[in-house]
């Protein structure tokens, strides 16, 4: 590791408008056992910033956006399945089919751990404190979001570039509307180690209040 990196880890690690951003975070925080399902590393970064145990087998993994609205709509059959591991031409971290969605298991080192954790979190799922996040990207559709409406959850959320009145768990992200998909909302902002995504909706007052029915969002997104 360079020096700058060290540096630059070292600044964040002990950066106190990091270190208040957090506590503040965690004192709001009242849900301390939600599980989060969510395509991307947004959960497990989320869940390190709250202090909260992974109550999901997708940390710390990568889902393609379609395969993802694939699992969390029929997400029992899924978790009934077995992981098939492959060897991916191009990543060295250990690739899964399941079913016929694959599982990119990118903060893993080898396919035993992965599955293991896989195992182990799927064990931890609550369906009665389910929250479930995902983004207008990849090629999804109006049709694949409006899929998510019949999921069993407390909270369903998703970024978007379009706009969609008619759809009361989309959140846009108006600078992305030109762009054709949402952009890397998990850049971070190094003065208080913040993410993007955090700018546009309130994790927090969502895993507090959320409590189903057409999953109305007005409430938690940020303007």
């Amino acid at each position: 590791m360079s020096i700058s990196a060290k540096f630059k880890d070292l600044f964040i690690k002990y950066n106190v408008f990091s270190v208040c951003r957090k506590k503040r975070m965690k004192k709001r925080l009242k849900n301390t056992t939600p599980t989060l399902l969510c395509p991307n590393c947004m959960g497990g970064l989320l869940f390190h910033d709250l202090g909260l145990q992974f109550r999901s087998p997708t940390v710390n993994t990568m889902i393609k956006q379609g395969d993802f609205i694939k699992f969390v709509t029929d997400m029992d059959s899924y978790l009934d399945s077995k992981l098939e591991f492959f060897k991916h031409p191009k990543n060295t971290f250990p690739c899964a089919k399941l079913k016929d969605i694959t599982i990119f298991f990118t903060h893993y080192k080898s396919e035993e751990e992965a599955e293991a954790k896989w195992l182990e979190r799927s064990k931890r799922i609550d369906r009665d404190n389910l929250f479930i996040v995902c983004s207008e990207r990849e090629g999804i559709t109006k049709e694949d979001i409006l899929k998510l409406s019949k999921v069993k959850a407390k909270g369903v959320m998703v970024f978007t570039y379009n706009h969609y009145p008619d759809i009361p768990y989309a959140v846009q992200i108006k600078k992305y509307a030109s762009n054709g998909e949402v952009g890397n909302i998990l850049q971070r902002t190094i003065w208080n180690d913040s993410r993007e995504y955090e700018n546009y909706f309130d994790f927090v007052k969502w895993f507090n209040e959320a409590n189903g029915g057409d999953f109305d969002n007005r409430i938690f997104a940020k303007k």
